[in-house]
């Protein structure tokens, strides 16, 4: 990767609040990434997740992997201090047998659990009925 030398120029346009357009130039920023990142690996239970859905049929219906106690409490303790996403999610990627995907656990109201997702596609590829255990591979990340 070559440097940019420190007195470049760069013709930048900016529009001003009152509509005039003037030049100066580019700013340099430089972004780091203070990631905390963990592997968990455990067994759950595909859970139906009906809390507001009123059809008899509840095929439409959310599905989740609940992530056991011991392991939400190690990720709520490394989420202290940080910034808490929307409904306190942790982003995560998840792995079931072949299937992954990037998704986010979110923490359960009902307990002190953290809950997945199930993706549907993942589901179906790997054969992911109501009620069954499955293990589960996540890493995740702050």
């Amino acid at each position: 990767m070559k440097k940019m030398p420190k007195n470049l120029k760069i013709k930048t346009k900016q529009r001003t609040g009152k509509g005039k357009i003037t030049e100066g130039r580019a700013k340099r920023t430089v972004v780091r990434h203070d990631f905390a990142k963990s592997k968990f690996r455990f067994g759950s239970m595909v859970i139906v997740w009906k809390e507001g859905y009123q059809d008899k049929d509840d095929s439409g219906a959310w599905r989740f992997a609940r992530v056991p106690e011991d392991i939400s409490a190690k990720i709520k303790e490394m989420q202290k201090g940080r910034l808490r996403r929307g409904w306190g999610a942790v982003y995560a990627k998840a792995k079931i047998g072949k299937g992954e995907w990037v998704t986010s656990i979110f923490p359960d109201r009902h307990s002190d659990t953290y809950i997945l997702p199930l993706k549907k596609q993942i589901r179906f590829e790997e054969n992911l009925y109501d009620g069954i255990e499955i293990k589960v591979s996540i890493e995740i990340w702050f």
